[in-house]
């Protein structure tokens, strides 16, 4: 047992308990638990348990990633630290195999989730980079986190990631050749091709705790009936590395083409102004914007990393291939390629 805040010792006050699968996670499976106990009250009415996934595919992916002992090591080490709200957690165990793990969280229904293949609206979205800018300023170019094993992981990761995106991608276009573009199959090669440039960029910028898969169905709106207007989930993906990133994934992954264009600007400024108020400095926001364009193709590479190695689902089909191809379009508009050595390239056609 690796944290315990009482909860379990509620147990032989427990008669009944109902248990529904909730969430949309491809990783972990999610449970809410409803509890009765025999004195009618004196425990929480509710708790979600997140527990290893039933598919040997995606178990095999959060045991070769680390997604698992992520999440316990953040909910145990780091949570406490950040200004961002997150369910608290009242147990967290995993086994030393690092694949058979649960959480029991609390829960914070009525709740309304986000969802990636809908979008949000630009205020949903300014809060979302508003609270990141909670994730990240705490640990914002610190070396507390440097060599922790679990979380600093960035050059490993990015090795494997550089090594085997050819591959991956080759699996993505043959999947989905019908619904990729010319362009989009051209320009997603061209990045595969140039990854060292990208994650040699990424070496430069500052590194903090970065969430790693911030978007839409990894948060919920007004939860606890509106009491709580954002809350952030899914920390399976943690690691230390430049928080610019999340900024990037959520805005390129919540908002279409044409809203993101009108409102990107000032969602950065607000980021920025967030981070300056607490208490991040020598960062100005011309860098900001420079990294940002940069960040625009993470939604690119967990689009095609996570097709290839969770269990394929039609809503996996639908997520992960508009995270690639809003991905390329967003990378046209910020001119990320020239920040990874590939030729500049003009924007998209706006008209």
């Amino acid at each position: 047992m690796l944290h315990d805040r009482g909860i379990l010792a509620l147990g032989n006050r427990v008669t009944g308990t109902a248990i529904e699968p909730i969430g949309t996670g491809l990783v972990a499976d999610s449970y809410q638990i409803t509890i009765s106990y025999s004195d009618g009250g004196g425990g929480p009415e509710s708790l979600v348990a997140k527990l290893t996934s039933d598919s040997e595919q995606s178990r095999a992916a959060g045991r070769s990633e680390l997604n698992y002992a992520r999440e316990v090591g953040f909910y145990t080490e780091i949570a406490p630290h950040l200004q961002v709200r997150v369910p608290a957690c009242f147990h967290a165990e995993i086994d030393s195999n690092n694949t058979e793990f649960v959480l029991l969280l609390e829960d914070l229904t009525p709740a309304r989730p986000g969802n990636q293949l809908t979008g949000c609206t630009v205020a949903e979205t300014r809060l979302a980079v508003e609270q990141a800018a909670r994730i990240h300023a705490p640990y914002w170019g610190s070396e507390e986190l440097r060599g922790n094993p679990w979380m600093d992981i960035s050059s490993s990761y990015w090795q494997r990631f550089a090594e085997m995106m050819p591959e991956w991608y080759d699996g993505f276009r043959q999947r989905y050749a019908g619904r990729l573009s010319e362009a989009d199959i051209a320009l997603g090669q061209e990045f595969v091709d140039n990854i060292a440039g990208y994650y040699q960029a990424l070496e430069g910028m500052p590194y903090t705790v970065q969430h790693g898969d911030y978007r839409p169905d990894n948060v919920l709106f007004d939860a606890r009936g509106g009491e709580v207007p954002l809350v952030v989930l899914d920390w399976q993906t943690v690691v230390y590395a430049p928080g610019v990133v999340d900024v990037a994934y959520f805005i390129g992954g919540a908002l279409d083409a044409t809203t993101r264009r009108a409102n990107e600007d000032e969602l950065l400024r607000h980021y920025h102004s967030e981070l300056v108020d607490l208490g991040v400095d020598g960062y100005p926001f011309e860098r900001l914007v420079r990294d940002y364009a940069c960040a625009t193709f993470h939604n690119f590479i967990i689009g095609v990393a996570a097709a290839m190695l969770v269990e394929r689902t039609e809503r996996g089909d639908e997520l992960f291939l508009s995270m690639v191809t809003n991905s390329l379009t967003h990378a046209r508009d910020r001119d990320g390629a020239r920040h990874i050595g590939i030729h500049p390239l003009a924007a998209v056609n706006r008209g």
